[in-house]
């Protein structure tokens, strides 16, 4: 299969979409298929691989503007620079989709895909703009359940859901102490207030024996170390940016992870967090109540009282037999999520949809 996939933005620029990109087209590479990637910003993951404009167009405000101008110039360029393939494959928001049909007719594609990594708002252009244009598409992916259900909802077509891979340095063997001193609860997020950090801090003041650890940067920064010196919560350090090693190590170190987002596709640091056997204690962000139950691999709670997170990672910290048993399954379910396997899931699903279109 020969594949075209456009998104403004690569590694080593931060996001999560940026990384989807990355190790699904390198996983499809090495399985075979030939995938183009045409981008905004960032570095080429295959010679094959283009920059398109000089200026850094997603950073135009307002953000749809951008990606208009992208996608209009990536039209052109196939307007004059003729090239064949057999899929389109769009990453982002709905703006991505105004030129799906020009940009599928003029490289003769017979697919064109679209992933959608976020949630989807009541705002106009999602509630009226999205449904509408996501008629130009054959197939659909939505990183996240919630989101997958509200397509069905405004369209009446089924979005598969893909959950974003874990890499493969998550799941490098180690040996898992259980002994620590004291014990630690490790949330990975980027500090916006869709993440709902505040609400770690509500916990926390609850659990005076236990530790809290924050990994991530954002515009929440500043309010929330502020927060926190105001406040005299010392039992919580935000430690800003990680690179995924560095992740990976704090997680070993940890005990339990814990997610207090309002809003997610399904949080693939949740993931990575099971792939090194952590329990996840987690609000139903995303829909991911569908993959974390209740006793066996950790908690999803439907609502965002504080003392009960406390409740549910109390449990965990005085039930060491259950810790040891939520580390052998999360463990072994997280490798459903590798990137081998993800990658394999999205590529049968786009070659049974080019079969029907022939």
């Amino acid at each position: 299969m020969n594949i075209l996939r456009i998104y403004t933005k690569l590694p080593p620029l931060k996001g999560g979409m940026e990384k989807h990109i990355f190790h699904l087209s390198q996983e499809q590479i090495t399985q075979g298929h030939r995938v183009k990637v045409v981008f905004n910003d960032g570095e080429k993951i295959t010679p094959a691989d283009e920059k398109i404009g000089y200026f850094k167009l997603y950073k135009i405000r307002p953000q749809a503007l951008g990606v208009v101008l992208f996608y209009g110039l990536v039209a052109i360029k196939f307007l004059f620079d003729r090239q064949s393939y057999d899929a389109v494959h769009l990453h982002g928001d709905w703006s991505a989709l105004l030129f799906a049909r020009l940009i599928k007719k003029l490289v003769g594609a017979k697919l064109a895909v679209f992933s959608i990594h976020g949630q989807i708002t009541q705002s106009f252009a999602h509630q009226h703009l999205l449904p509408r244009l996501l008629g130009r598409t054959d197939l659909i992916f939505s990183t996240g359940y919630d989101t997958a259900r509200e397509i069905t909802r405004l369209t009446g077509r089924e979005a598969v859901v893909q959950p974003s891979g874990i890499s493969d340095i998550f799941f490098e063997p180690f040996e898992k102490h259980f002994d620590f001193r004291r014990f630690t609860v490790v949330t990975v997020a980027n500090l916006f207030a869709v993440k709902n950090i505040e609400l770690v801090f509500e916990i926390a003041k609850r659990l005076k024996e236990c530790d809290f650890v924050i990994i991530g940067d954002g515009t929440e920064k500043k309010r929330l170390q502020n927060l926190l010196a105001n406040e005299k919560i010392d039992n919580v350090k935000l430690l800003g940016f990680k690179t995924a090693p560095e992740v990976r190590e704090h997680y070993r170190k940890s005990d339990c992870y814990l997610l207090t987002s309002f809003a997610e596709g399904t949080p693939t640091s949740a993931l990575e967090a099971m792939a090194c056997g952590l329990p996840v204690v987690s609000s139903n962000a995303g829909g991911i109540g569908h993959i974390v139950k209740a006793y066996q691999n950790g908690f999803v709670l439907d609502d965002f009282d504080p003392g009960s997170y406390a409740d549910k990672i109390r449990l965990l910290k005085e039930n060491l037999q259950v810790r040891k048993t939520i580390f052998r399954t999360n463990s072994l379910l997280a490798r459903e999520y590798t990137w081998k396997n993800v990658a394999a899931h999205i590529t049968a699903m786009m070659e049974s949809k080019l079969d029907e279109a022939h």
